[in-house]
């Protein structure tokens, strides 16, 4: 069991995460403002960020690619 400490991009506050039990874009709700996030890895990092923060970085990731 390998637990990471990751922020609550909406209440702040640190919730430890087991990352054996999450892969990327699980859903994962906040146990202290109830909030549904979702979980992002990169780099080997945890991140868990809200539904609109994933929309933008989509979108984000779409124009970039119609620069190249």
């Amino acid at each position: 069991m390998v637990q990471a400490k990751v922020k609550c991009p909406e209440c702040k506050e640190m919730i430890e995460i087991d990352i054996n039990d999450v892969e990327e874009n699980d859903p994962f709700d906040c146990p202290e403002c109830f909030e549904q996030l979702i979980v992002k890895i990169k780099g080997g990092k945890v991140k868990l960020i809200t539904e609109k923060q994933k929309y933008f970085d989509e979108s984000l990731s779409e124009f970039d690619e119609e620069d190249d």
